[in-house]
């Protein structure tokens, strides 16, 4: 049941060899909540290496003692997330399920191959009508480049609809809102929020991606510092990632919204 699986989660994430402190609870603290409106997340000194595949989404996370799979209460689909990711997620589920809200994850970790397989996608969609350059900015739009998506780290997911007008009225809206006021208390933010607002660079506007940012805060430090544009490789347009018009460390791994607290919120 529910409750049982919560316990054994609690028990991997607590065993876990890539477990960052010596307890679950001070990895999870979040600083100053309540009424505050500068909360941010506690990081760890002691937080360890991380492998460059596991950073660029080349690991076989299904056998991954370190993720386990979607309860079916949360989503229809065979979704992994990393242990402790679930863990905050079945909590902050609980509490807005309480509030007549219910959270549904549609999209969680992707490998590399994954990312590659939608990223060829719309490469052959778009290349037969614009050149290399225009081809990787329509699809920079809302896809990352393989290598590049928080989505293999295990601590992203995508919540209820992939449409922004989605959560713009009625039972969207709701859910939403719910979001916005309650989810860092559980450590997860919106990190692509409007950019006319935060004047941030990178992808366009995600009111459904939610990231966990106790650990993928930490990620990104790792990868400015470990991942290089020779990383980034093995996918059709490969080569332009280190391009002045994309730059896509610098534009779109790290344009982000860095306000953990405030998230953005007006319609595009």
């Amino acid at each position: 049941n529910s409750e049982n699986d919560t316990k054994i989660l609690r028990k991997a994430v607590q065993s876990s060899d890539l477990q960052t402190l010596q307890n679950i609870d001070s990895l999870l603290q979040i600083a100053s909540l309540g009424n505050s409106t500068k909360s941010k997340v506690v990081k760890s000194v002691n937080f360890k290496k991380v492998d460059k595949n596991i950073l660029l989404g080349k690991l076989d996370y299904k056998k991954d003692t370190n993720f386990s799979i979607v309860n079916t209460k949360y989503s229809s689909k065979t979704i992994y997330l990393r242990n402790e990711v679930l863990l905050k997620f079945d909590e902050m589920y609980n509490a807005a399920l309480k509030e007549g809200i219910k959270l549904l994850i549609i999209s969680g970790t992707r490998s590399f191959n994954h990312q590659k397989h939608i990223w060829d996608r719309k490469w052959a969609k778009n290349i037969m009508k614009m050149d290399s350059i225009s081809t990787i900015k329509e699809i920079l739009k809302y896809s990352s480049m393989p290598s590049t998506s928080r989505h293999h780290w295990g601590t992203d997911i995508d919540l209820n609809n992939l449409q922004n007008s989605y959560f713009e009225k009625g039972e969207g809206k709701k859910i939403f809102d719910w979001l916005v006021k309650n989810a860092f208390k559980y450590g997860f933010h919106m990190t692509y929020d409007n950019q006319k607002e935060s004047k941030r660079t990178g992808y366009k506007m995600e009111k459904w991606h939610w990231s966990y940012m106790p650990i993928s805060e930490q990620y990104l430090l790792q990868f400015n510092q470990y991942i290089k544009y020779e990383d980034i490789c093995y996918f059709k347009g490969s080569k332009f990632a280190c391009h002045e018009d994309i730059d896509i460390i610098k534009n779109f791994v790290n344009g982000i919204n860095t306000d953990f607290k405030k998230t953005i919120n007006v319609t595009e």
